[in-house]
């Protein structure tokens, strides 16, 4: 058996008798593990990151933890050091969230406080509801779009999958809106 590919522990070996792999850590100092901690207090934020923010209905804040973000987000992530996921969270108030988009890579969204919709569907056809730590993983090339659902500012967290999230795709709706000045 062979577990190379991009595995990077050390000395790696399989036992048959247990049936699992063992080895041990790729070494990492204390300094560069610290360079990977995100404080959700200390995250930079924006309410401005992607162009449908100026249309209403879609005003939140981006807080950017871990990654680079996709090619039009505007907003440096505390963390810049993923290399396969990036994480951002979205603050929102009641009736706000996202227009909708798709990305060339799969998206999780996880409601931390309050209740999102998502949809998704060329025009949003379709949705599903989600509570206190329900989550739903959209696949690349899907339109999807949340919005928050309470009657308070809610939490959510987005998880884009891949090395560069590439460029965002909004929906032939939003390029409407924006075309006829509903900014």
């Amino acid at each position: 058996m062979d577990i190379k590919g991009t595995r990077q522990e050390i000395a790696v070996n399989y036992d048959t008798s247990i049936g699992a792999w063992f080895g041990r850590s790729l070494p990492i100092s204390h300094e560069e593990m610290q360079s990977r901690v995100f404080r959700f207090g200390e995250l930079p934020s924006s309410d401005t990151a992607f162009i449908d923010a100026a249309i209403p209905g879609h005003n939140r804040t981006l807080l950017g933890a871990l990654g680079r973000g996709t090619a039009e987000e505007d907003l440096k992530h505390q963390v810049e050091k993923a290399e396969n996921y990036h994480i951002d969270y979205i603050r929102a108030d009641p009736g706000n969230g996202a227009a909708l988009h798709s990305h060339d890579t799969e998206e999780t969204f996880i409601c931390i406080t309050g209740k999102w919709r998502v949809t998704w569907g060329t025009d949003g056809e379709e949705s599903v509801e989600l509570n206190y730590l329900d989550g739903i993983c959209c696949p690349p090339g899907v339109m999807r779009s949340f919005e928050n659902l309470s009657d308070q500012p809610a939490l959510l967290m987005a998880i884009i999958g891949g090395r560069e999230p590439g460029n965002v795709v909004w929906s032939q709706s939003i390029q409407q809106r924006i075309a006829s000045g509903q900014r």
